[in-house]
Parts: C-alpha cells; sequence; structure tokens
C-alpha cells in the first residue's frame, strides 16, 4: 500500500522545478487577462494558489507539490495560450486541478487516500466537472440567452472527451505513483473481520412487494416478445435480472440485504420498464422520477464504495464532508458514462439500420437527465445514506486492488 502525502517530502532540485513552473502559471494569468480570457486567468490563477499553499503550510520553500506534477498540470494551461485543442483542454483542466487537490487535501487535512484511490477520484471528478458544466451552461444559455452548450452531438462528443481525458489521467497518476519513486510504500493492514460486520438487515422482509414488481417486470417482458419488439424485452429483461441479484448474493455469500434497499432496486427496476413500455412517451416528468429513483441506487453504491475503502485500511481516512462530495460527483460520472452508452447506442443503430436500445431526444433531455441523476444523489448523501452501510461492510475485503492493497 502506498501514502499519498509522501510525495511532498523536502527535495530543493524539485522545488526549483516546482518554483519555475509556478512563475510560468502566474505569468500566464495576466497573458490570459490581456487577451480576454477571465475563466481561463481565474483557473491558471488557481493552480498557481494550490502550488504555493503547499510550501505556505509547512514554511518551507523546499516543500513543494511534485515538480513533474505541477508541469503536467500546466500543460493545458500552455496549450490553451498556444490557441490549441480548444475542446480537450479544459478537461484535461479539471483533470489536473483534481490530482493536484488530491495531494494537497491528504497532505494538510484529516481526509487520507491512497494513490491508487485519488487516481479514481481524479477520474470521476472529470467526468463529474463535464456532467456539471453540461447542466450548468443548459441553465446560463435558457436563463440569460448565451450558446455555451451546442447540439446534442455537440455536447455528447463534450462528454466523451471529458471520459477519455479523466481516465487517462488516472491511468497516467496510478503508473506516476508506481516508478516516481516518491511515494513510501507501506504494508496492507486490511481487516478482514470489518468486512463480515453489520450486514445488513432480513433480505425476507417485503418479499411480497419484491415479487409484485418482479411479475409486472414479466409481464412487460412477455409484451415486448408479443410485440417483437427488441428494445422494450431488453428494458424490461435486465431490470427483472437486477432484481435478482440480492437473492443471488444471499444464497452465494450469505449476505442479507437491508429489506427497505432490495424493495427500491426492485421499485427503480419496475419504474424504468413501465417507462419504457408507456410512460417516458406520455408523461414529460416522468423520465425525472425514474432518473431521480435509479440515481438513489447508484449513489448509495458510491457510498459504500467510499466507505469499503475506509474499512479496508486505517492508512484511509474520509471526512463525512468528502464522503457526501464523493457521493454526488459518483452518481455524475456515472450518469455521463449512462448518456456516453446511449449515444453509442444510438450510433450503433444508425450503422447497422437497427433500433437504438437506449435512447436519446436531444440536448434537453441529456441535461435533464444529468440534473436529476444529481438530486437523486444529493437525497441519499443527505438522509440515505446508512442504508448502504451493510453493503460497505461486505465490500472492505474485496477493495484491494482499488486502495492499492496489492502495492
Amino acid at each position: 500500500m502506498t501514502r499519498l502525502r509522501s510525495a511532498l517530502a523536502p527535495d530543493r532540485a524539485d522545488a526549483v522545478a516546482a518554483w519555475a513552473v509556478t512563475a510560468g502559471l502566474v505569468a500566464a494569468v495576466g497573458r490570459f487577462l490581456l487577451v480576454g480570457e477571465p475563466d481561463w486567468a481565474a483557473f491558471t490563477a488557481l493552480l498557481a494558489l494550490v502550488a504555493v499553499v503547499v510550501p505556505v503550510a509547512t514554511r518551507d520553500p523546499a516543500v513543494t507539490v511534485p515538480a513533474e506534477l505541477l508541469a503536467a498540470a500546466a500543460v493545458p494551461v500552455a496549450v490553451r495560450a498556444a490557441g490549441a485543442l480548444p475542446g480537450a483542454t479544459p478537461f484535461v483542466a479539471a483533470a489536473a486541478l483534481g490530482l493536484l487537490v488530491a495531494v494537497v487535501l491528504d497532505a494538510f487535512t484529516s481526509l487520507s487516500m491512497t494513490p491508487r484511490f485519488a487516481a479514481v477520484f481524479v477520474v470521476v471528478a472529470t467526468m463529474a466537472a463535464a456532467g456539471a458544466w453540461a447542466v450548468g451552461s443548459w441553465v446560463l444559455d435558457a436563463v440569460a440567452g448565451t450558446s455555451f452548450v451546442g447540439t446534442a452531438d455537440e455536447l455528447m462528443w463534450d462528454l466523451i472527451v471529458a471520459t477519455a481525458v479523466g481516465v487517462g489521467a488516472g491511468v497516467l497518476f496510478d503508473v506516476y505513483c508506481h516508478v516516481s519513486g516518491r511515494i513510501e510504500r507501506l504494508r496492507p493492514d486490511a481487516d478482514a473481520a470489518d468486512a463480515d460486520r453489520a450486514v445488513g438487515g432480513d433480505a425476507g422482509s417485503g418479499a411480497r412487494l419484491v415479487g409484485a414488481l418482479q411479475a409486472v417486470l414479466l409481464g412487460i417482458a412477455a409484451i415486448a416478445v408479443a410485440r417483437g419488439d427488441a428494445t422494450l424485452l431488453v428494458n424490461s429483461a435486465v431490470p427483472l435480472g437486477i432484481t435478482l441479484v440480492p437473492a443471488l448474493l444471499r444464497r452465494q455469500y450469505g449476505y442479507a440485504m437491508d429489506a427497505r434497499l432490495v424493495a427500491w432496486i426492485a421499485g427503480a427496476s419496475t419504474l424504468h420498464a413501465v417507462g419504457a413500455l408507456a410512460l417516458y412517451g406520455a408523461f414529460g416528468w416522468y423520465d425525472s422520477l425514474a432518473h431521480t429513483f435509479s440515481a438513489g441506487l447508484v449513489a448509495g453504491a458510491g457510498y459504500a464504495l467510499a466507505r469499503s475503502v475506509e474499512r479496508h485500511s486505517d492508512a484511509v481516512a474520509f471526512t463525512r464532508e468528502f464522503r457526501a462530495t464523493f457521493v454526488v460527483l459518483f452518481v455524475l460520472a456515472v450518469g455521463v458514462a449512462w448518456e456516453v452508452l446511449e449515444f453509442a447506442s444510438g450510433g450503433l443503430a444508425a450503422v447497422t439500420g437497427g433500433e437504438a436500445v437506449l435512447a436519446q431526444y436531444g440536448t434537453t433531455d441529456i441535461v435533464n437527465d444529468l440534473a436529476f441523476n444529481t438530486v437523486g444523489a444529493v437525497l441519499v448523501a443527505a438522509f440515505a445514506s446508512a442504508h448502504f452501510e451493510g453493503l460497505a461492510a461486505r465490500l472492505a475485503g474485496r477493495v484491494g486492488a482499488l486502495v492499492g492493497g496489492g502495492d
């Protein structure tokens, strides 16, 4: 296992290079202001501020963010100043800022994360930033009459680029941590016993409700077969399969999921299938309801993931505020991934001449989905995260690859 904060060990030669990059960032702030790009001036100033926080907080100019990381973060600034790749640089910048913030938070707050989880955080934060940008820009366009968001295809390619940039940044950071020699390696200290504690309530409670919902899903699947509707069949059979997962976990692993969570899974699956049958087209608000409900499950999965990482090792610790923030970012990132999947489904259908299994209905539909996903995430983060503690306990013994326990 590795500790992220060890990357800030004093190194005078590295510090000289880091201060040189910081000076370049300060100069770039002035350039952006001169050419009328205040947004990039503000972002570049934020990067410089994050870089300066480390030596100021430690009162030692030799203690800085690693020069190579700071230089990597400055690359999108340099590219933007040169006027190249305008579509990709904002997302590269978001990934770079997320990486530096993760290092600084780990070093100077009670938050503690391993490099591998930090890499995951960078991926999630970059994709979430793209989703938040889409929603915020659309709202600004509607209120102020601006034109930040173009066509649905243009918006989707922005989300695809952001996803590729986030994944690339996460992978590169993980590789850097392995080869740089600046990251302290620790002995794994997973608490295996913790993984078997408090695994949740009685999965048998509420079985009638779940059975009734499964019967609805089976009925919709039968209608799809009778109609010869492959799209509806997929949108009912897959949710039906999802409702069977809690029973499978109980039979195979002895994990009795909280009965309310089982009902939530079945309810969200049924809402989606019923919508695909008729209600998505009949009622505009129904799609928002389904996304809010299902996003709550995704939020719970994100919370369980973060808590299982904490349970796995004493070297990892998250604050309550970070957990809540991670839940919202996680849902936004998954929402972006889902929109990319829908876009790919439409593209495949256009190539093959078939019908898209997953459909999009324009820019408003994309933004609406992302917005109500966020609503569901905020509700879970604020009021319902305790329902996923049992799942977190069960996952704790199986997250070694994520937190770097196998390093």
